[in-house]
């Protein structure tokens, strides 16, 4: 079982997590419905789905200790 972020991104290109869940299908959970009625209502340009690790590799911050 993964650790799943749920997504969706704006037109301005601006990713926006939904939801955290523990699952082995992340397709066949109420999030990934929530997201795909946010879709279709045109909130957003894109929706998706990860794992946590993905996550974290593609949106590293650095910490700058002064």
């Amino acid at each position: 079982m993964h650790n799943w972020i749920f997504y969706g991104t704006d037109k301005a290109d601006t990713r926006t997590i939904h939801y955290i869940k523990s699952c082995k299908k992340p397709q066949m959970t109420s999030e990934y419905k929530d997201m795909m009625q946010l879709l279709d209502r045109g909130e957003y340009q894109t929706v998706g789905y990860m794992t946590s690790r993905a996550w974290n590799k593609e949106n590293q911050y650095i910490k700058i200790t002064l």
